[in-house]
C-alpha cells in the first residue's frame, strides 16, 4: 500500500479525470448561461453539432449521435426538449420514412445575434479566464486531436479498442 501512495500518479489519469471535473463545471455554468434561452448545455451542444457539424443538410439521428458521442436513445430525448422549445424540427427523411432527420429551426439566429455575441463573449473570458489566448489556442488544437482519437467519425476508421486485460482471460475461455 505504501508503493502506491509514494508512486507518481500516471498524468493520463490526472488528465482523464480532470477532463471529467472540468466537464461538470462546464455544464452547470452553460447551463446558468443558457437559462435565459430555456436550454441546457446538452441541447446547446446538440445544435452546436448539428449546426457545424452538418452545415448543408438535416442529419439523420444516427448521425447526429455519431458525431455528438452519444447513444440514440440519449440525442432522441435531447432533441425532444429543442422540438418542445422550438429549436428543432423532427422529420422524417423523404427517401426512407424510417429514417428520422434533425432539422434546425429559425429560432436558432439567437446565436447569430449582437446581444448572444456579448454574452458569449463574456462567459468565454470567464470561462477561460485562467489562461492565456495562446493556451486556449493550444487546448483547442490539443481537444481537437484528441477528439479525432477517440470518436467514430464517417472519415476516420472505427475507435481503436482498449488493450485486453493481461489479469482476465478471453471471452469465452473456461475459467
Amino acid at each position: 500500500m505504501r508503493d502506491a501512495v509514494e508512486r507518481q500518479p500516471d498524468p493520463r489519469a490526472t488528465a482523464f479525470g480532470t477532463l471529467f471535473v472540468v466537464a461538470q463545471h462546464l455544464d452547470r455554468l452553460g447551463d446558468i448561461a443558457l437559462a435565459p434561452l430555456g436550454l441546457t448545455t446538452k441541447q446547446w451542444l446538440l445544435l452546436a453539432v448539428i449546426s457545424r457539424g452538418f452545415p448543408t443538410s438535416a442529419p439523420s439521428l444516427t448521425d447526429a449521435a455519431a458525431l455528438y458521442g452519444s447513444s440514440r436513445q440519449n440525442v432522441k430525448a435531447i432533441a425532444g426538449g429543442l422540438v418542445e422549445r422550438g429549436y428543432l424540427r423532427l422529420a422524417p427523411d423523404p427517401a426512407d420514412g424510417r429514417v428520422l432527420r434533425l432539422e434546425v429551426t429559425p429560432r436558432v439566429s439567437v446565436f447569430a445575434g449582437p446581444d448572444w455575441a456579448a454574452r458569449e463573449d463574456a462567459f468565454f473570458s470567464f470561462v477561460f479566464g485562467g489562461l492565456a489566448p495562446a493556451e486556449v489556442g493550444l487546448l483547442a488544437d490539443l481537444l481537437q486531436r484528441w477528439l479525432s482519437s477517440v470518436a467514430p467519425h464517417p472519415e476516420l476508421p472505427a475507435p481503436r479498442q482498449p488493450p485486453a486485460d493481461p489479469t482476465r482471460p478471453p471471452k469465452g475461455a473456461p475459467r
